[in-house]
């Protein structure tokens, strides 16, 4: 995971795996790629959705983290509409944005997009629980 301000330090094992890269992170608002690689691939050699789960729930995260922090969170509810399969051998990128947070709920949307962001191939709706922590 590139280093982003506000996210110096924090290393997410399965987002290493993934190779995940943070595009940008601040305020509410992430965006995130998801490198093409033959192991992430599904039948058709695109990315399995799978991976682009993965990919949306940590966009949703860092969203909700990049607005506020010290938080712990966790996935509630993540629906995901997945509208056409990943191009074969596309990267892919998720655009977060946390448009909604209380004491206890953070809300976020994401779009997802292979080769151009107009033309999305899966959306998302997240609900996440949030418990603040004192500063360390």
């Amino acid at each position: 995971m590139a280093d982003v301000p506000g996210f110096a330090g924090i290393i997410i094992p399965w987002s290493a795996e993934l190779d995940l890269v943070t595009i940008s992170a601040d305020d509410g608002l992430c965006s995130m790629r998801l490198p093409s690689r033959a192991a992430l691939a599904d039948h058709a050699d695109g990315i399995a959705p799978g991976a682009v789960a993965s990919l949306i729930d940590h966009v949703c995260g860092a969203a909700i983290m990049s607005r506020q922090m010290p938080i712990s969170i966790s996935t509630l509810n993540l629906k995901i509409d997945h509208i056409r399969p990943a191009t074969p051998g596309s990267d892919v990128t998720a655009w977060g944005h946390c448009y909604r947070m209380t004491d206890a709920f953070a809300f976020v949307r994401v779009e997802v997009w292979d080769q151009d962001p107009s033309d999305v191939f899966a959306t998302a709706q997240a609900v996440f629980s949030v418990k603040h922590r004192a500063a360390a």
